[in-house]
């Protein structure tokens, strides 16, 4: 997109071989899908705009462009593939709250969506935290886009899991952020154990011929 953004509106698709391996939010609004066939995707979407990904070099190169811009804001940076990484905001979160009077603390408010819409309570501390938290992640999406070109989303939570799951709520380019209270929820709505990151096809298959379907029967189990 960025080296040929007369694209950006339009379906877009990135082919490895015979398959889709990713495409944009366009292209899943008209019915093409990751690992989709190429065939199978230009009959979906005949108007699909297939780039040749096979070379990754590029896609490397922005990879840990995006990492190192990241580390500017904290040291503890972990990277998940070519297109996520885990930021681990406690000290920041700690020395912007040392900078805030008292008084000042009643007036902090959360950058993006908050997960169930639930209530924010200003008295609780951990809720503050990732208020906090929301506001620095809002920052470097933001430095993302103006330094880099890039959009992306944000998930922010007390751990690495929940923040990868809340971040895909609200897409695209948006942030959510999880309160404790709302955890059981989020991780119930999961339709398959398929859904938690870490769980893979051989994994699950082992899991399913245990009656193990939902994350509510895993809960159960064990």
């Amino acid at each position: 997109m960025i080296s040929n953004p007369e694209l950006k509106d339009k379906p877009l698709g990135v082919q490895q071989k015979y398959l889709v391996v990713t495409c944009n939010y366009e292209a899943r609004k008209l019915g093409v899908k990751k690992l989709m066939n190429v065939r199978d995707a230009k009959e979906k979407c005949p108007q699909l705009v297939l780039v040749n990904g096979e070379d990754l070099t590029r896609y490397r190169e922005m990879s840990y462009k995006v990492t190192e811009l990241l580390e500017e804001f904290s040291p503890v940076v972990e990277r998940l593939g070519f297109d996520e990484n885990f930021v681990d905001l406690t000290e920041m979160v700690e020395k912007r709250l040392q900078q805030l009077q008292s008084d000042e603390l009643s007036a902090v408010t959360v950058s993006g969506h908050v997960y169930n819409n639930q209530s924010i309570n200003l008295l609780d501390v951990l809720h503050i935290r990732l208020l906090v938290g929301s506001q620095i992640a809002a920052e470097m999406r933001e430095a993302m886009y103006n330094q880099l070109g890039l959009t992306g989303c944000a998930g922010v939570a007390s751990n690495k899991l929940l923040a990868k799951l809340v971040s895909g709520v609200f897409k695209p380019n948006q942030q959510t952020v999880l309160l404790p209270e709302s955890c059981q929820h989020l991780i119930h709505s999961l339709n398959h154990i398929k859904e938690i990151p870490g769980i893979g096809y051989k994994t699950a298959k082992c899991l399913e011929a245990l009656g193990i379907n939902s994350v509510r029967d895993l809960q159960t189990f064990s």
